[in-house]
């Protein structure tokens, strides 16, 4: 009866040590990085001059892929003087949502503008439709030692 109740108790705070610890994880991940908090700044800093324009336009496409084309064609039909120089995806900390960037140059070479795009809502569509990949793939990180959990 003792070694059952001493098996329960280990039991017990191995538990509450796995939950802790993922406790741990999940405020450590909610916590921005300051190196991440120190870049960011570095880069408002640079770009503070160069205006932004958000959302000049609402595309009604939930499919992430084709949204970003459209959006690309957009701004190479409305921008014609001005060349793409760089484009991806950000999260906007403030409003909690992923937008598409495009950072327009002239013809010297110089950054004139950045263009967003709300893609929130086409990327939890993707993000769902692509959620069981997503976790294969991770499982295969997680295998391979690439990802660590605890």
């Amino acid at each position: 009866m003792k070694s059952i109740s001493n098996i329960t108790t280990i039991l017990a705070s191995c538990m509450l040590g796995l939950v802790s610890s993922v406790v741990a994880q999940e405020e450590k991940a909610n916590q921005p990085d300051m190196q991440q908090q120190e870049a960011s700044s570095k880069i408002q800093e640079e770009n503070k001059d160069i205006p932004t324009i958000t959302n000049p336009i609402i595309f009604n496409e939930k499919d992430l892929d084709k949204l970003k084309e459209k959006q690309r064609e957009y701004v190479e039909k409305h921008y014609p003087d001005y060349r793409i120089k760089g484009k991806g995806e950000e999260n906007d900390i403030m409003d909690g949502h992923r937008y598409s960037f495009f950072y327009l140059e002239n013809e010297q070479g110089e950054r004139v503008m950045t263009i967003r795009f709300d893609i929130e809502e086409a990327y939890q569509a993707y993000m769902k439709k692509h959620q069981k990949e997503i976790k294969r793939e991770t499982e295969k990180l997680i295998k391979k030692g690439i990802i660590q959990i605890g």
